[in-house]
């Protein structure tokens, strides 16, 4: 004897539980691109390709009014090696280019003990530009391996946090006063085109 199957009986075909669980070829498109749509806000809000900013420094602040001219404090560089017998070196590298930088009438260059006292300690943008009373921090690096010199430096705009430049200078030994000088001279221009 055979069953009826009262599904047909109105000429309907008969709908399988399971299909209606099934997600059409349109849902699917629609979800891929929700997805899309979603991982692009969420790339578009963090900015990963934009240069990380730091705290501002404020002007009322400052512990002394902003020099007429932009003005700079070279802080002590970082080894960016493991080699603790290069701190003298690097200590060496940083006086000169603040020296260097001093000789240019168009910046006010932070001498150098009072940008030495924040050497080995964590400190903010921020901290060292009301501190000091200026608006630009120039922080660095130096890796010496053999007579090879690598020098990084980047360049900090304390009253908005941007970071305004930044580059590495490859050498040898014997090139480190020219890649000070070329360093002072990119800072320069940097700071007369910021102006």
């Amino acid at each position: 004897m055979q069953q009826r199957d009262p599904s047909r009986e109105n000429g309907e075909p008969l709908v399988e539980p399971a299909a209606l669980n099934k997600p059409s070829l349109i849902e699917w498109r629609t979800a891929a691109l929700l997805t899309v749509v979603l991982m692009a806000a969420v790339v578009l809000w963090f900015e990963p390709w934009s240069e990380p900013r730091v705290e501002p420094a404020s002007i009322e602040r400052m512990a002394s009014p902003l020099p007429d001219k932009p003005s700079i404090a070279v802080m002590p560089f970082a080894s960016l090696s493991d080699d603790k017998s290069q701190e003298s070196f690097i200590d060496g590298v940083t006086e000169d280019l603040i020296i260097d930088m001093s000789g240019m009438s168009a910046l006010f260059v932070v001498a150098r003990d009072p940008v030495f006292e924040y050497k080995d300690r964590e400190y903010r943008i921020r901290d060292v530009a009301e501190n000091l009373g200026i608006r630009y921090v120039l922080e660095g690096g130096v890796r010496r391996a053999g007579v090879r010199l690598r020098i990084e430096v980047q360049l900090i705009d304390a009253l908005s946090g941007d970071y305004v430049w930044s580059e590495t200078f490859d050498g040898v030994l014997d090139e480190v006063s020219a890649l000070r000088a070329r360093i002072a001279q990119d800072v320069l221009q940097q700071l007369t085109v910021k102006r």
